[in-house]
């Protein structure tokens, strides 16, 4: 005899609906994946996994019926990013120091945020085994209520907690703290460096060299000429940038001009944005190429009588219009470029304490050359010099005429200033750089960089960096201790290992330092080579989380701002540390996935519910009350207001359903005249029936 308690076999038990994915339904889910990476990596809405999906769908490719919907697609996000920030979970637990770098902005929902990133160093990296690797990963966004010291140090502790990390861990590994010069990083006394010293008082902090280079030229340069070559280039921007009218005439004027151009843009460039000297001298180099344009455009707007504003631009075209703004803007491109790529390299993702040190040596040698060099030899002075068409009346520039006598007053002027410029920006880079971090950066540059171990031993001798490492010893010495160093005579030791260390020398310096970490003799430099993790360790710049901010904006525009916290940094983790699509591995992400919470791989799509027909009751009026005469004036006179028993024992109340058109459903006849709810009192929800014979 059949069970009747057993489902029928065509049935599908809730056992069914709970169990594994089959080898179909996996591939399903990996593409499934695959898909919603490739939503939050190019910062599109979670609407267009759905979209996509359908797409999918179309092409053939089969994906099922389950987790298609953009709320999946957000779980499935949530998911990758845990992922990636359980590698770096596992990266942190093996360093043996790190560093925390910190910024702050406004969303636009005009919410405070700290972004918080960490720097480590491994000297086991996977992703290139010829070389060690520092590394400078995000670790999370957080809300600040206020940005102040405290709330700060708040997010920090909380970016570390959120991959398990617990503040005794984090400050028994903290080495360093990166962030700009404002007080509440930098004070002494109540700043975030203050507060991060009381748990690690051997802490670096390092004002973030590129911010301080930006500081360093612009204190030059303010004060002088240059204000005035600045305040042309930002008019000359805004001049173009809302004029439709004005840009188109100034293509077809440089289409009709046969002038040699080196510079594709036609259009000024602006010359602000968080990355000074590079914006400015873009927009520099735009000026120099198309200055004739410029010019002979701003003196057809200026005697157009139907332009309104033409007295203004007669007013630059009087100052712009000048073979000394022309030279000073040629004398600026070439005072600038050696800044602008020493900030570039600062820039670079590669985190290299060496290279960096090395091209800030390289900046200041360049920027001796040129005090060297004769203002005539100047690459871009030279250029202007050479396509001028000198008569013995007039200097023509691309069209443009100057008085013979005028243009060389000017050259000498300009000349005369040049050296004056060069050493102002010498002086204060110099003085800005020598307190950007509370450690001698150079000393670590040079301990680290084997390549001149060689030269500096034949020099020096095997102890020249013997005091720079016994300084560096005594201000580490707890943190050191903690992971491992030894405590007995550990100054003569690590000398010895040093010392020893010194003959092994390759070409590139961090290939040189995977080979010493691999080597057979790692285990007995075990001293020197924590010493060497944790100055890897060191942080020098920060400008990877300004840009992170571009980033923020994007994802997180005017129509998004209902993404939480949590969910904006898991798709800002799968921007910053994410893999690229192409070598994205989805396979181990789903495992997770399904390891978290029994998942239903076979539910079937399902079905809306009918909306279910209004249930009433109704009250039987007597033939007597529907003949009588007398008036009723308050409804609730017939209406007996007394609780009603149950529908068992009442003659009176039952369940009915009424048609559209107020008639009862069951054929009786009766017409329904008012309406009550059963738990309102209100006469528009009763329902009362009129006798069969009315």
């Amino acid at each position: 005899m059949e069970n009747p308690l057993r489902p029928h076999p065509s049935q599908r038990t809730l056992e069914d609906g709970f169990s594994k994915l089959n080898e179909t339904q996996l591939e399903q889910t990996i593409k499934k994946f695959d898909i919603a990476y490739f939503v939050a990596k190019n910062e599109l809405p979670f609407t267009v996994f759905e979209d996509l999906i359908t797409l999918e769908k179309r092409h053939g490719v089969d994906l099922g019926d389950v987790y298609n919907n953009r709320k999946q697609c957000g779980e499935f996000i949530d998911v990758n990013a845990q992922f990636i920030a359980h590698q770096l979970n596992e990266d942190l637990t093996k360093a043996k120091f790190y560093s925390v770098l910190t910024d702050g902005s406004t969303d636009n929902s005009v919410t405070e945020k700290e972004v918080v990133y960490v720097l480590y160093f491994d000297p086991h990296s996977k992703s290139n085994p010829e070389e060690v690797e520092v590394k400078l990963s995000f670790l999370c966004l957080k809300d600040v209520k206020k940005a102040d010291a405290e709330g700060i140090t708040s997010a920090i502790e909380q970016s570390f907690e959120s991959l398990g990390i617990l503040p005794n861990e984090l400050y028994s590994k903290l080495v360093g703290f990166g962030a700009d010069g404002a007080s509440v990083n930098s004070g002494n006394k109540n700043g975030v460096k203050a507060l991060l010293e009381k748990n690690a008082p051997w802490l670096v902090y390092t004002w973030c060299v590129a911010h301080k280079l930006e500081l360093a030229v612009k204190d030059a340069l303010n004060g002088t000429v240059f204000d005035d070559v600045g305040d042309m280039l930002t008019k000359l921007y805004f001049l173009y940038h809302k004029s439709p009218k004005k840009m188109h005439e100034l293509k077809e004027l440089h289409d009709l001009l046969n002038y040699e151009f080196e510079e594709g843009s036609v259009k000024p460039k602006r010359a602000s944005g968080t990355r000074w000297i590079a914006f400015k001298l873009s927009a520099l180099r735009i000026v120099l190429d198309k200055y004739g344009v410029y010019m002979q455009h701003l003196e057809h707007l200026s005697s157009d009588k139907e332009v309104t504003d033409r007295q203004k631009l007669k007013g630059y075209l009087r100052k712009w219009k000048s073979s000394r703004m022309l030279l000073y803007v040629a004398l600026f491109i070439d005072v600038l470029n050696p800044a602008a790529i020493l900030s570039k390299a600062f820039q670079d993702d590669p985190i290299d304490s060496v290279g960096e040190i090395h091209n800030l040596k390289r900046s200041k040698q360049s920027l001796d050359q040129l005090m060297s060099k004769s203002f005539e030899d100047l690459p871009s002075v030279k250029h202007v010099l050479n396509k001028l068409v000198v008569t013995d009346t007039t200097c023509t520039y691309q069209g443009i005429e100057f008085p013979v006598h005028s243009f060389n007053k000017a050259a000498a002027d300009v000349k005369a200033s040049k050296n004056t410029v060069i050493e102002s920006i010498h002086s204060t880079v110099d003085a800005r750089l020598e307190g950007a971090s509370s450690i001698e950066l150079e000393s670590v540059a040079k301990i680290l960089n084997t390549e001149h171990w060689k030269l500096l031993a034949e020099v020096d001798g095997v102890e020249f960096a013997d005091n720079m490492i016994t300084g560096i010893l005594e201000k580490f010495r707890p943190i050191l201790l903690k992971q491992g160093l030894c405590p007995s005579n550990y100054n003569q030791a690590i000398l010895e290992e040093w010392h020893d260390m010194l003959s092994h020398t390759k070409a590139n310096y961090k290939k040189t330092w995977r080979l010493l970490f691999n080597c057979s003799y790692s285990s007995k430099w075990k001293n020197i080579l924590l010493l060497v993790q944790l100055l890897f360790s060191v942080p020098i710049c920060n400008a990877k989380l300004e840009r992170l901010f571009s980033k923020l904006k994007r994802t997180k525009s005017d129509a998004r701002c209902s993404l939480g916290e949590e969910r904006l940094t898991n798709v800002l983790r799968i921007e910053e540390e994410g893999p690229p699509l192409g070598s994205f591995d989805a396979s181990p992400v789903v495992q997770m996935w399904q390891s978290q919470k029994v998942r239903r791989p076979n539910q079937k799509r399902r079905k809306k519910y009918r909306a279910r027909k209004k249930k009433v009751k109704y009250y039987h009026v007597s033939e007597k009350d529907a003949n009588s005469d007398d008036s009723v004036d308050d409804i609730n006179d017939v209406i007996d207001t007394t609780p009603a028993p149950p529908a068992s024992e009442s003659d009176n109340v039952e369940d009915m359903e009424v048609s559209n058109d107020g008639t009862d459903s069951s054929g009786s006849g009766r017409t329904a005249a008012l309406l009550f709810s059963d738990t309102d009192s209100e006469a528009s929800d009763f329902v009362g029936f009129l006798p069969e014979d009315l």
